[in-house]
């Protein structure tokens, strides 16, 4: 209790990363950690833990990561086992994932592939999506 790990699988959601708005960086981008991300990322993102990508934040390239909370702009495909598309949110591309919570405002444009397990697929695609309210 109070920041002690119970257990080596407890999940540490501190970010250890933070890209600032005004900041860009070009290239590819691997972490084990969580990043916040409030700049520009031209390249793809490997993480490990997480990524929250922030209002102004915009990400053009593939997204990988156990965790994905998303308020601004990606453009690229994003596999993450938990994807929230926060209310300002904007996807180009298609997105794969066991998890997926939508609020209303969030637009995406490409296919989605909900995966329960990784033998158990289906799809939906959607050539423009807006969450509806």
């Amino acid at each position: 209790m109070f920041g002690k790990k119970t257990t080596d699988s407890t999940i540490d959601h501190t970010i250890t990363t933070l890209i600032g708005e005004g900041c860009t960086i070009q290239g590819n981008i691997t972490s084990k950690a969580y990043i916040k991300i409030d700049g520009k990322i031209i390249g793809d993102l490997t993480v490990e833990g997480g990524i929250i990508l922030g209002e102004k934040g915009h990400i053009t390239g593939n997204v990988r990561s156990n965790e994905v909370i998303a308020y601004g702009k990606i453009e690229g495909d994003v596999h993450a086992d938990t994807l929230h598309l926060k209310s300002s949110c904007s996807i180009l591309g298609n997105i794969e994932t066991q998890s997926l919570q939508i609020d209303s405002g969030a637009v995406y444009q490409g296919s989605v592939t909900m995966q329960k397990n990784h033998s158990n697929t289906s799809t939906s695609t959607a050539h423009s999506a807006l969450a509806a309210a």
